[in-house]
């Protein structure tokens, strides 16, 4: 024979186990609606970084963004256009989600949000006319001969990629 001695420890929670009757296959089909239904939250997990941890974090992004163009063994002129390009499309996307969160945001009168809006569609303007002229250069010195077919193969892989 054994004998067991448990004492419950107060700072230790005490599990407990519930038994259901079997269900029916209507019941079981039914249960996943009626348990979305009832509105539970799902927790998760939430990391926030530090100021300097952020910026560092940003600052390495900045530093490998272009590592590739650098590698590449283009023509110095071809990687400034290629990397001028790489920042206006990310300045493109930053302001295109500004103008998404100013339509979508509805504390604002509708003045001021077309005034903000108007702001937002004039520097749209300009950087969307900087990357076609930039790309004008990149298609100009390709066409130029000064790359080779391979390179000029090259150029169009990094200019696409974001």
């Amino acid at each position: 024979m054994i004998n067991l001695d448990a004492q419950r420890s107060s700072a230790l929670p005490l599990s407990t186990i519930s038994v259901e009757p079997k269900k029916s296959t209507d019941e079981v089909a039914q249960a996943p609606a009626n348990k979305s239904s009832a509105g539970t939250q799902v927790e998760g997990v939430k990391v926030s970084l530090s100021g300097v941890g952020l910026q560092k974090s940003a600052n390495d992004r900045a530093a490998n963004a272009n590592k590739d163009i650098e590698e590449s063994g283009l023509p110095d002129q071809v990687q400034k256009i290629l990397k001028m390009i790489r920042e206006l499309k990310q300045k493109i996307a930053e302001k295109q989600s500004e103008m998404q969160a100013l339509m979508a945001d509805q504390s604002m009168s509708p003045e001021t949000k077309q005034v903000k809006a108007g702001a937002l569609q004039a520097t749209l303007s300009t950087l969307t006319a900087s990357l076609m002229t930039a790309s004008a250069s990149l298609d100009k010195l390709s066409k130029n001969g000064k790359l080779s077919a391979a390179q000029a193969q090259q150029v169009v892989k990094l200019a696409m990629k974001s």
